[in-house]
């Protein structure tokens, strides 16, 4: 169908349903003032205008855009890790155990998914059930490289510093997590000009400065031997009592830019603890409906929003930390809008921001950004659904061939909806032998970031739903040749996740843990998986030399000495691999 033809659609669409059950893809009554789930919901309803102006054709190519991604949106439904499909039941994993550990009581019959939280995959790899617990404790006391909040007194801002600081953040940070508004330089240019008092401005302006700043530095050594964030972090932590007393958005973007800040310098459980607060801040305005009526700020409040649920799912997703439920309105926040600008600055202030910057041809452009952001969500969705390929038989977690091909068509669906600025090579990447050149710098640019994140995303998914048939063979004496093919599909999924992470370390700064601890147990899973006599025909040599690869990638990584959870898990994967080789 044509770009025009899927816009008239649209757009005829949007005279018969309301934003809400459009963003949800959900029949809508069309009764007015309020739909029925509207009403049902205590949500505000609101109807487009049914006789809207001609597009242009720059909005016929963004609702295209919009429209692509909102149905690999919907590809997934919010019910995380339960329902159905193709007709089988799927267990319920989740919810906290009645006693006072948050680890259940059943954890050793649980069934061991791919992740370090999960004890009973920790028993399975031979490794303390705990090490989840063990990892957050070592990084909440192992705090001596971080910079303690003082007293603030103030301090001179140079102009240039300054400047290139929120060039750096925009370039290299807005377009993973676009909280800021477009005013924002406004504030920015007013603040390093001398207006720097104790509010939650002044914190929004120093936490891009600190940013900014670290995100400017070569490398993590650099960044922790020259300290350039001290200061602007120092005097932002300073005025968190500002900051936590607002009810307000600013107070939520600098929640927000607080984790951002702490997850680039690879400090998890504190980026958690600022991540869960902006949660609730956010779920507590939309709830109060403060700012209905303000589509500008309801608009930044939802990209913050969608910000949010993404930085808490991938920092919870190893380490067994709290929730703070907000994948319970996935379903009732609309999508980012996608025809106004996402930049944190005027047109004609962008001249200042290029005196600064060197040109960047590779640069991820709006219109890319925009299109990431909307598929990293549905992403997120995939990720938390690819744990999902079992089912039940005779009260135990089996593997489910017919829900790893169900899972499997949807994220070829994902891949099939993403727009050609985006896409990646999902089988011609380079082999593990190049891995670590695959990591050189010219992969460093924006665009190549973002499709190295969601080609490493798209393995790890992958390796997920086809993990469970590894685990089926391991205690199977007979393997069904279906589970067999799906093992072979494990290990070429492993295949490719190591040689896109070892691209995603050095080029993606938002998350550096998060990727450390997924090679991790990605790589203890597959190495469990060489043990068993059925799977060594579907194990190659290019698999063995990405363990080896694997274990490069945590003696070469400067982000490993910085943290006790990584150095941690260095120790033990080293072993592993060693034994192994």
């Amino acid at each position: 169908m044509s770009t025009n033809a899927n816009v008239s659609s649209t757009r005829q669409r949007a005279t018969l349903a309301c934003d809400v059950c459009r963003s949800r893809r959900t029949k809508c009554d069309g009764v007015k003032p309020s739909c029925s789930f509207c009403e049902a919901h205590g949500i505000l309803c609101n109807y487009r205008s049914a006789a809207p102006l001609a597009p242009s054709r720059t909005e016929q190519e963004l609702s295209s855009i919009k429209e692509r991604l909102e149905y690999m949106c919907s590809l997934l439904s919010n019910s995380g890790i339960s329902g159905s499909i193709a007709g089988i039941s799927l267990p319920r994993f989740g919810g906290y155990p009645m006693d006072e550990s948050i680890i259940s009581r059943n954890w050793r019959s649980e069934f061991p998914f791919m992740t370090i939280q999960t004890p009973s995959m920790m028993l399975l790899l031979g490794l303390n059930p705990r090490l989840a617990a063990q990892m957050v404790t070592e990084e909440r006391t192992g705090v001596s490289t971080l910079t303690p909040p003082g007293e603030f007194r103030g301090f001179k801002i140079q102009y240039q510093d300054a400047i290139s600081a929120f060039g750096t953040f925009y370039k290299k940070i807005h377009h993973w997590y676009p909280v800021l508004p477009p005013d924002c330089f406004d504030i920015y240019l007013d603040k390093i000009s001398g207006n720097l008092d104790s509010s939650s401005d002044s914190c929004l302006v120093l936490l891009i400065a600190a940013i900014g700043s670290v995100a400017q530095c070569s490398s993590f050594s650099v960044a922790y031997e020259q300290q350039p964030d001290a200061s602007f972090i120092a005097g932002a932590l300073s005025m968190l009592p500002n900051v936590n007393f607002e009810f307000s958005l600013r107070s939520v973007q600098c929640l927000v830019l607080l984790s951002i800040y702490y997850n680039c310098i690879g400090k998890p459980c504190q980026a958690h603890d600022y991540i869960l607060m902006a949660s609730y801040k956010a779920q507590a305005l939309f709830k109060c409906h403060l700012y209905d009526g303000d589509d500008a700020t309801m608009e930044i409040l939802r990209r913050s929003f969608w910000s949010i649920l993404l930085i808490e799912t991938e920092l919870g997703y190893h380490i067994d930390m709290p929730e703070s439920n907000i994948w319970k309105f996935d379903d009732r926040i609309l999508l980012p809008g996608v025809h106004d600008s996402w930049q944190p600055f005027r047109d004609d202030q962008r001249h200042l921001l290029d005196q600064i910057l060197l040109p960047d041809h590779s640069a991820i452009t709006p219109n890319d950004a925009k299109a990431y952001f909307l598929a990293e969500i549905s992403m997120c969705r995939m990720i938390r659904r690819c744990t999902t390929s079992v089912t039940i038989s005779h009260n135990k977690e089996v593997y489910a061939p017919i829900v790893a091909v169900e899972l499997a068509h949807q994220l070829e669906s994902w891949y099939d909806h993403l727009p050609l600025g985006l896409r990646f090579e999902r089988s011609a990447i380079p082999a593990p032998d190049d891995a670590m050149h695959y990591a050189s710098p010219h992969s460093l640019s924006t665009l190549a970031a973002v499709t190295n994140f969601l080609q490493m995303q798209y393995h790890l998914v992958l390796a997920g739903i086809y993990w469970p048939a590894i685990y089926s063979i391991i205690y199977s004496d007979t393997p069904a040749a279906k589970t067999l093919a799906d093992s072979a599909l494990f290990f070429g999924a492993y295949t490719g996740f190591i040689t896109s992470a070892a691209g995603a370390i050095r080029s993606c700064p938002q998350g550096p843990w998060s990727i450390h601890a997924s090679i991790f147990i990605t790589t203890m899973a597959a190495l469990k998986g060489t043990q068993s006599p059925s799977l060594r025909p579907v194990i190659s040599s290019t698999v063995i030399r990405c363990f080896t690869v694997a274990a490069e990638i945590f003696q070469t990584s400067q982000a490993i000495p910085l943290s006790p959870s990584l150095r941690r898990i260095r120790s033990i994967l080293t072993e592993h691999v060693g034994n192994k080789i």
